[in-house]
């Protein structure tokens, strides 16, 4: 009895893991659609893909201690106008617990900022561990896609600061 048990419950729990596995989002990747993901913002705000629909953006992985991703948020901040003149959104969310890394906390990144960080068109996050996983599959900290207005990634790159042609180029369609 207790074989025939064993018998049948492996079909089973063989059927839960092909469930889980299908319902795991994909990684993010060049030419497919960017996930569709509700992000948790600062201050309890949510942003879901219907505000993101029809619009660029760029969606950035970052650390607080990372110190090119804080660099990146400096350059982003002398750009940040820019981006809002021609309507891109600047996604910059932590990765799940930091990475592992030991920072400060993304609400004092933001403050560090100053008035720019506050634009309209600046989200400011923490991601969850499924998002890091998908967004971040290779746990490459300063990680950006650009995202164009139908939702497709065009694009990838590493350290915005030091890359800021190629989202230059992004932002007016070269």
């Amino acid at each position: 009895m207790k074989r025939l048990l064993q018998l049948l419950a492996v079909p089973a729990l063989l059927a839960l893991v092909a469930q889980a596995a299908a319902a795991a989002p994909a990684p993010i990747a060049v030419g497919k659609p960017a996930p569709q993901f509700t992000y948790q913002l600062l201050g309890g705000r949510t942003l879901t893909p219907a505000q993101l629909h029809g619009h660029k953006y760029i969606l950035w992985v970052m650390g607080t201690w990372c110190p090119s991703c804080r660099t990146g948020s400096q350059i982003a901040a002398q750009h940040i106008t820019e981006l809002e003149r021609a309507h891109v959104a600047l996604v910059e969310m932590e990765a799940y617990e930091n990475l592992g890394g030991n920072g400060p906390t993304l609400a004092s990144v933001k403050r560090s900022i100053g008035k720019p960080a506050q634009a309209q068109n600046w989200y400011w996050g923490i991601l969850n561990q499924v998002q890091t996983a998908t967004i971040d599959p290779k746990s490459d900290m300063d990680i950006f896609y650009l995202v164009d207005a139908h939702g497709k990634v065009v694009s990838q790159g590493m350290a915005p600061g030091a890359h800021w042609g190629q989202i230059d180029a992004f932002i007016h369609d070269r």
